[in-house]
């Protein structure tokens, strides 16, 4: 694989601002790692594995299918080392911790506005945002070369300790084998740091971007761009899937396909309205860069 030259692009949100990082990044979605975006959080500081672990430590949470209390997973973690990985805790649903942690990290970064699935207009009681924690130790590798499902952004905020990116832009695809069917935004190659090349040939082809992120910087992956991560030291990070005017074509064909597993009649009535839907965001973004909350009552139009 081939790392492009220059690096991926870095920028301060005081002097980037959201109307450039909207013209520069969001609309062309092209990734960017934007320092400072997260300064108000009070996870910043304070989200550490000593205070998961003295807050939370008899928690269960589930890695890979196999329960751990938290405390002994943290004890694995701090202990990792890129021979003897600890499991890694990823994409843990902020949604079923005690409020007070979703507290220390409200509100969501300007960045991630405008967020059209928080939108009152948005079909579904549920709508398809999490916000997700992810704990791992040194040498800990998320399992798969992946694109982000629903074709929604991603944005990563890292809390604490360093993790290595690897992200490569859509028109990548081919070299990096992805599934098909549900898991078609999953390459199949296992082992991205050592593939075979005998099996995946076109991926000493891929180009891509790797790079680190730091505590207090965010990583924007735009809708459909190939990414991955190793962590260097113990980390911390949340994420939070966005969809708005540049994916929510790719996002509507997705969604619309998900509800037609279970309702060809629902998914036929709903794609006409998230076109609809899509028109009206598009001419009423407001200064906040969302519409709505999470949270309100059901719309009238909602396809549950």
């Amino acid at each position: 694989m081939k790392i492009l030259s220059g690096g991926i692009a870095r920028h301060d949100w005081k002097s980037l601002g959201r109307d450039a990082f909207r013209r520069k990044y969001l609309m062309p979605q092209r990734p960017a790692v934007i320092s400072g975006a997260i300064d108000h959080w009070v996870a910043m500081g304070k989200w550490t594995p000593d205070f998961f672990r003295q807050h939370y430590q008899e928690r269960v949470v589930k890695v890979d299918g196999e329960k751990w209390r938290l405390g002994e997973l943290l004890d694995r973690i701090e202990t990792s080392t890129p021979g003897a990985a600890a499991p890694y805790l990823h994409n843990e649903l902020l949604a079923n911790w005690p409020d007070e942690l979703r507290a220390d990290i409200s509100p969501m970064p300007e960045c991630t506005r405008p967020n059209w699935l928080e939108s009152r207009t948005f079909p579904s009681r549920n709508p398809p945002i999490y916000i997700e924690l992810y704990i791992g130790g040194s040498g800990a590798r998320f399992p798969v070369l992946h694109y982000d499902g629903l074709n929604t952004h991603a944005f990563l905020m890292q809390l604490h300790g360093v993790k290595e990116y690897l992200a490569l832009a859509p028109d990548q695809a081919t070299f990096v084998y992805p599934q098909t069917g549900e898991a078609r935004n999953r390459s199949r190659i296992d082992n991205i740091e050592k593939p075979d090349l005998a099996a995946f040939p076109l991926f000493g082809e891929a180009t891509g971007y790797r790079f680190e992120l730091h505590p207090g910087e965010t990583l924007f992956v735009p809708s459909g761009w190939w990414h991955t991560a190793r962590i260097v030291s113990t980390s911390v990070t949340v994420s939070i899937n966005t969809a708005n005017a540049p994916n929510w074509k790719a996002f509507t064909r997705d969604y619309c396909a998900d509800v037609a597993s279970h309702s060809r009649f629902k998914a036929a009535l709903l794609r006409p309205y998230m076109l609809m839907m899509r028109g009206i965001l598009s001419c009423n973004r407001d200064r906040r860069g969302s519409i709505g909350r999470i949270g309100l009552d059901r719309h009238p139009m909602s396809f549950e």
